[in-house]
């Protein structure tokens, strides 16, 4: 439990080794919160989605056979980040609880399998190095994914956006850090280094993606998943830790330079899928 604890802490995120016992020893759900952090310290960042997904159903078997009374603020029921102690649940319930548990372990194993197995004519699983990334629905617009702003003018921070190839910044490298599993580097002539991220590690539909330290976290780290359809030696873009798939913000209508990449729920749109072109002759190192 202390080892979680520093682990934690390295990924800027707090969690006390009495917390982690209280969660562990109770009959209750942790709250999605906790869970996404403790399945971080674990080093389970690229399975996150599945693991918040069991945890939602888990919490839906829980109510079949009865209701769970919420503790008020401040008593002395109440944990902070643990859900309100339930009544044993129902056999139903237990039965419906063990099948999910099975998902979890093979939804796990799945990633992995799906990359093992993928049929044949998809296309390979990118090496490290340096790469031009395409929207797939704008590959004939001559656009790829690099710097840019908001177009409402929100903010004036860097995001991800698609734009004109020519003149391109900044350089993309893909790193791989597991199976299938890649960071998306920046090197941007003024600033450095940076990693594309998911805002805040949001799991919500609409949530940008902007460059930051690289840290290797879990909203930093995108499974790509090959396809065939509708897109040939295409890839959907996979954060690992919600699952959902990148893609234009308004969708495969938006097909203007400048508009935003975000995360949401997998389509099976051409405007989540992602052609990798690798840029040959470059004098750029690698990242150290």
């Amino acid at each position: 439990m202390r080892q979680l604890e520093e682990q934690a802490a390295k990924q800027s995120a707090v969690l006390p080794r009495s917390t982690v016992a209280d969660m562990l020893h109770r009959d209750a759900l942790p709250r999605p919160e906790l869970l996404a952090v403790f399945v971080r310290a674990c080093g389970g960042g690229q399975y996150l989605a599945e693991w918040l997904s069991a945890r939602e159903r888990l919490a839906v078997g829980l109510h079949l056979g009865q209701e769970q009374t919420v503790p008020a603020v401040g008593s002395a029921e109440a944990s902070p980040g643990i859900e309100s102690p339930a009544p044993p649940p129902s056999k139903r319930a237990k039965r419906w609880l063990l099948a999910t548990a099975t998902v979890v372990v093979s939804t796990a194993a799945t990633i992995t399998a799906v990359l093992l197995t993928r049929p044949s004519g998809s296309p390979s699983l990118p090496v490290d190095g340096w790469y031009l990334l395409r929207p797939g629905h704008t590959a004939d617009r001559d656009l790829c994914v690099g710097e840019g702003r908001e177009r409402n003018k929100r903010t004036d921070r860097p995001l991800a956006v698609q734009r004109p190839c020519e003149g391109l910044v900044p350089d993309t490298y893909l790193e791989a850090v597991g199976p299938g599993v890649y960071l998306i580097k920046w090197r941007h002539p003024e600033q450095g280094w940076g990693c594309l991220s998911v805002d805040e590690a949001y799991l919500d539909d609409g949530a940008l993606l902007a460059p930051t330290d690289c840290t290797s976290a879990a909203h930093q780290r995108f499974l790509f998943e090959p396809v065939r359809v509708p897109m040939p030696n295409g890839f959907v873009l996979r954060p690992a830790h919600s699952g959902k798939c990148v893609g234009l913000l308004g969708g495969p209508a938006d097909i203007d330079a400048g508009a935003e990449l975000s995360q949401a729920a997998c389509s099976g749109k051409a405007d989540q899928e992602f052609l990798l072109e690798p840029v040959e002759g470059t004098s750029l190192e690698p990242p150290g």
